[in-house]
């Protein structure tokens, strides 16, 4: 499926999953996103995002709890499950350079889908530097860990990563440079263009929202 259908797909599911209030039709938004993640064969990866956003979900739900009451912060909870769901399957099934194609063909300005694209290929980079950091200030006896207890070491964790992000970035426009990133004319590996599944699935999107929105 062509990146750009993907794209609408995606939004299209969250307008709905945002502006609807009924439960039952977030429950069926919610087990068609775990349905895709399951069959998908990303469950682990999908833990994983669930563990990094768990603070930010925790804290939004304490706060729609206090302000507005259980029924609503159910609502809220479903919601950000689905939106988190539906955007973690859109970036594990595009390719970044396809994704800045398709923005391209759009008619999106290449330089910001490089920036958008860049900061996807360089996410999994950082964490694995983060990871490294850690391992090897916890060989020199430096408690590191994400906690309260090693909030007073955190400058040994983000000085290096700092450095090291920056030496990274450095290295990234020299490249560019060589490359001539700043010529006209540039042209792509591949043409996208829509099939007759993209046409299918943009028509289902769209009678979709059109009947839950006409309710």
């Amino acid at each position: 499926m062509d990146p750009r259908t993907k794209l609408f797909l995606v939004a299209v599911y969250t307008i709905i999953v945002v502006l609807e209030k009924q439960l039952s039709v977030l429950a069926v938004a919610l087990v068609l996103a775990f349905s895709m993640i399951w069959l998908r064969k990303l469950t682990r990866q999908w833990l994983r995002t669930l563990k990094m956003t768990g603070p930010m979900l925790a804290i939004a739900l304490l706060i729609s709890l206090v302000s507005f009451g259980p029924q609503i912060t159910l609502q809220v909870g479903m919601r950000l499950l689905c939106v988190v769901s539906a955007f973690f399957i859109f970036f594990q099934t595009t390719l970044p350079e396809d994704l800045a194609g398709a923005l391209v063909k759009m008619g999106v300005p290449y330089v910001f889908a490089f920036i958008l694209t860049t900061a996807m290929e360089f996410v999994p980079v950082i964490q694995r530097k983060v990871r490294n950091v850690i391992d090897a200030q916890r060989s020199r006896g430096i408690p590191v860990e994400f906690s309260l207890r090693g909030l007073r070491y955190y400058p040994a964790l983000l000085v290096p990563i700092m450095v090291s992000s920056f030496s990274l970035a450095d290295e990234l426009a020299m490249a560019m440079e060589s490359r001539g990133f700043g010529r006209p004319g540039r042209t792509f590996y591949r043409e996208y263009a829509f099939k007759w599944v993209d046409y299918l699935a943009i028509g289902m999107g769209l009678a979709i929202l059109l009947v839950l929105s006409a309710r």
